[in-house]
């Protein structure tokens, strides 16, 4: 592997001129000698000892990024986490560091992987407890959290707005006549986001004279994965003391749909149903999915943006930031029969 002393013997500098470049203090050296020495660490391979350097200018270099959801669901399973998380590393790799990626909430390894790798700041997302935010803040370290409402004034937190998320939702169907609407969601299990999303849909029954009824609220999908999806779709479709369903994402929305129509409930026409987020797969349902778009490459992105922020030294104000909401109407609602 080659090493600095490699590169300056190569160019015929001293070993401080080519530190001075690979650490991009080029005004210190003459452009003629940035470019030979840049030619010979692509001559020589050369990669930066990133250890060394985190030794002398105490910074790692790395983000750390925790997903709460199980390990059991991946990404791939959650297309909005996957949206968001190509957002988030952009920056980070627009500001030359590494983003080190974590699922979990076993909280002992969370604290041993802050304490092994030393990461300049920490980004959370969904189920968040407020102990573990603390543990970093007593660290030093920057924290963000993602999908949040935790009461905490000194902390950002980056999420959509998602209690008009989900009165938008609502209320779309019970302009459409529907009266009787399950919602399918995450809700009281520390999803904060998916409570809100809740708080919203039941502020439109209200507002429309409709009591939400307990026994409408789904909770059994999560963690989710398709083929819990598709069987409760089934369920649901042998049902028919319904017309319409608010999901608290497209994915869970596309394998109740699939769940549905095996079951021989036709979408929209015996069942309508919204979901969340606006990801690729509300574009591939049969039909298309009607849904609440957010922006998930803006909210990882604004969540990078906001840890640079703190390690810079900055204190953003506001430190809530509810990204809009908007209802996309397609194809899977129509009027209730």
């Amino acid at each position: 592997m080659a090493t600095m002393k490699d590169i300056a013997g190569l160019v015929g500098v001293s070993l401080t001129t080519v530190s001075n470049v690979v650490h991009g203090n080029y005004d210190r050296v003459s452009p003629q000698t940035v470019q030979r020495i840049l030619a010979a660490i692509d001559e020589l391979h050369y990669v930066p000892n990133m250890s060394a350097r985190a030794l002398v200018s105490h910074s790692s270099r790395i983000i750390a990024y925790v997903d709460t959801h199980s390990p059991q669901e991946t990404y791939a399973g959650n297309g909005f986490a996957g949206v968001m998380l190509s957002g988030l590393e952009s920056v980070v790799t627009d500001h030359g560091y590494f983003l080190m990626t974590r699922r979990g909430t076993d909280e002992d390894v969370l604290r041993l992987m802050l304490n092994n790798w030393n990461p300049d700041g920490v980004i959370f997302k969904d189920r968040v407890p407020q102990s573990l935010v603390d543990f970093v803040k007593k660290q030093g370290k920057p924290c963000v959290t993602i999908n949040t409402y935790l009461d905490d004034p000194t902390l950002i937190q980056v999420r959509a707005e998602d209690r008009r998320g989900g009165y938008l939702a609502a209320k779309h169907l019970i302009d459409l006549g529907h009266r009787n609407i399950l919602f399918i969601g995450a809700v009281h299990c520390g999803f904060m986001n998916n409570d809100q999303r809740y708080a919203g849909y039941c502020d439109a029954l209200e507002e429309a004279g409709i009591a939400p009824n307990p026994d409408n609220l789904m909770t059994n999908l999560f963690p989710f994965n398709a083929e819990r999806g598709i069987a409760l779709g089934r369920q649901l479709a042998a049902r028919r003391d319904f017309t319409g369903i608010c999901v608290s994402g497209d994915q869970y929305a596309a394998a109740v749909i699939t769940g549905l129509r095996e079951g021989g409930a036709r979408v929209p026409e015996d069942v309508s149903i919204v979901g969340f987020d606006d990801v690729d797969i509300a574009r591939m349902t049969f039909p298309p999915l009607t849904t609440i778009h957010q922006d998930g490459i803006g909210k990882g992105r604004r969540a990078a943006e906001a840890i640079f922020a703190l390690i810079d030294g900055e204190n953003p104000d506001p430190k809530d930031f509810n990204l809009p909401v908007e209802l996309v109407v397609r194809g899977t609602t129509a009027k209730a029969k």
